[in-house]
């Protein structure tokens, strides 16, 4: 039944990521977004609540200069809402939970728009986050560092592939993808 469970839920969040991104937004302005994003990865991952408000705040101040043309209007108040959560959140689980919002937005706009950096940026997966409904994250590292337990689970979860970056940068395969992994559960005790 859990498996049920994992297969459905990975299978609502591919088709979330199907959703379609204005024209108006452009990878150099995808890059602008990933540096703050990631600092509220590291820092939810650390149990560092104020880093990972900074992160959101210097992800505001880059979603300044976002495109509101058309329907980007709308993509970019979807970006902004959760990182106004966790830069006005006095507790790390409203963060972690409206992080898991800006995570779904990044990854789809990532996959669909793209970046120019050669920074290499993965999708991660902890089957046992928020109540085992699961949560996806980026990272820029193979090895897991967890947003949604820090350092009570750090490595729950596992990178299920490559979504941006130069393959010279790294040991992937040819067509710069990591394999898919079954979800790992280490580092973690039930």
């Amino acid at each position: 039944m859990k498996n049920i469970l994992h297969m459905a839920l990975g299978l609502l969040l591919s088709i979330s990521v199907l959703q379609a991104h204005s024209d108006a937004f452009k990878p150099t302005f995808v890059d602008t977004l990933v540096d703050p994003y990631l600092s509220m990865q590291k820092g939810l991952a650390a149990d560092d609540l104020q880093a990972a408000q900074v992160g959101a705040a210097a992800f505001l101040k880059a979603m300044k200069h976002a495109p509101h043309e058309g329907g980007a209007h709308e993509e970019a108040m979807d970006l902004s809402n959760p990182a106004k959560t966790i830069s006005g959140a006095e507790d790390i689980k409203v963060a972690r939970t409206a992080f898991l919002d800006l995570s779904q937005q990044m990854t789809s706009l990532i996959q669909h728009v793209g970046t120019t950096a050669d920074t290499p940026l993965y999708t991660a997966f902890c089957p046992m986050a928020f109540d085992n409904k699961g949560g996806q994250w980026i990272q820029s590292e193979k090895t897991v560092s967890n947003p949604y337990y820090g350092s009570m689970m750090l490595r729950c979860g596992s990178v299920k592939k490559k979504i941006a970056g130069s393959a010279e940068h790294s040991d992937d395969s040819k067509h710069g993808k990591m394999p898919i992994k079954k979800d790992d559960h280490s580092g973690h005790s039930h």
